[in-house]
């Protein structure tokens, strides 16, 4: 329990010693000589709500499973409706336990490997992250048994207990994807720090016998480094041709091996220059040609808005631009055939011309 001292406390209280008092025997402060503190009940209580304990609680998801199956017992014996209510509170409780459980154990599991420098306590750490693990699936796998009682869940048939029920199902399968990864992470971290920790030790090993001056009286080390060529930690160089102007001018090779490269630029710069020339005068003089277009849907609401038949219309109607009548033909079939279901066709056939064209009309007209 974390405690301050009596004198902070009393200036958050405007110095009432009464208030402290009366806190204490209300049991929600625990008070020593000089100090204060909360009652841990209280500290549990505000640690799990707030989100930040650091300590994964699995045996609290394990009450709330006993709660419940004791409550299932109760309400096949005697079904009240308060058995119920119970038992959806505790579901939710596991539900926001195990979901924090599991943020708590990534969190964990990350700050141990990027903050704990010493190896020995990184792997304590994480190997108590692994065990945390390992008793978190198995509640929750004893938890999945639970709800797979389908006796129960149907006797009760409580709309609010299914979407409870589906809920934590849903959340629970994705809690275990999480500790499924988790454990990956866990391994791999591990191997890991045994990697180095090997590594490590050979070198503390090494300094050890070059400060006993072992390691070249007694050893076959130097003589092995002198003769390692592979350099692995030399930053590899780039690298710098740096030709002499006496040597491209006297030798006929790289003279010749100049001349070539200066031909293949000249060529290159040819061909970045070889753009379009600028465009006549003429090409800009000619008309432009619009093509005539027809918005149907503006035809089609004129048409609505008036009566009679929809090929009288299309025949009488003002275009901008003069059209025959085969052309307005095309617009009656264009109009009747893309707008059928605002439009209503008769089984009346009406004789334009030696065609037969059939009558058709707006939704609602009438004739």
């Amino acid at each position: 329990m974390t405690a301050v001292s009596e004198e902070a406390v009393l200036e958050m209280v405007d110095g009432s010693a009464e208030k402290l008092e009366r806190l204490a025997a209300y049991g929600l402060l625990v008070r020593t000589p000089g100090m204060v503190g909360l009652d841990s009940q209280l500290q549990d209580f505000f640690s799990e709500y707030m989100e930040v304990d650091e300590t994964v609680h699995v045996l609290y998801i394990q009450e709330n499973l006993n709660e419940i199956k004791k409550l299932q017992s109760y309400w096949l014996k005697d079904r009240q409706e308060r058995y119920l209510l119970k038992i959806k509170k505790h579901l939710r409780g596991i539900m926001r336990i195990t979901a924090l459980n599991v943020k708590t154990l990534r969190g964990n599991m990350e700050e141990t490997y990027t903050t704990e420098s010493n190896f020995e306590m990184k792997r304590e750490k994480l190997k108590e992250v692994r065990t945390k693990r390992d008793e978190l699936d198995g509640v929750i796998r004893a938890v999945e048994k639970m709800l797979a009682d389908d006796l129960f869940f149907r006797a009760a048939s409580d709309e609010e207990l299914l979407q409870v029920v589906h809920r934590l199902r849903v959340m629970l399968r994705e809690s275990r994807d999480n500790l499924i990864e988790v454990q990956h992470k866990v391994i791999a971290y591990l191997n890991y720090i045994e990697k180095r920790a090997a590594v490590v030790d050979k070198v503390l090993r090494l300094k050890m016998l070059k400060d006993k001056h072992y390691l070249q009286e007694q050893t076959n080390f130097h003589w092995l480094a002198q003769r390692n060529e592979d350099l692995p930690l030399m930053k590899i160089e780039p690298l710098r041709s740096r030709l002499s102007i006496a040597d491209l001018q006297e030798d006929e090779l790289m003279h010749e091996l100049v001349l070539r490269v200066r031909a293949k630029l000249k060529h290159w710069n040819q061909v970045a220059q070889n753009r379009a020339g600028e465009m006549p005068e003429s090409a800009f003089a000619g008309e432009e040609l619009a093509e005539h277009r027809i918005n149907l849907f503006a035809l089609k609401n004129s048409f609505l808005k008036r009566s009679g038949d929809l090929f009288s219309f299309v025949m009488e109607y003002d275009f901008k631009e003069p059209m025959g009548d085969v052309q307005r033909i095309g617009v009656f079939c264009q109009l009747a055939s893309r707008f059928v279901d605002e439009l209503s066709f008769s089984d009346k056939m009406r004789s334009v011309a030696g065609l037969d064209v059939a009558m058709v009309y707006g939704k609602g007209y009438r004739e």
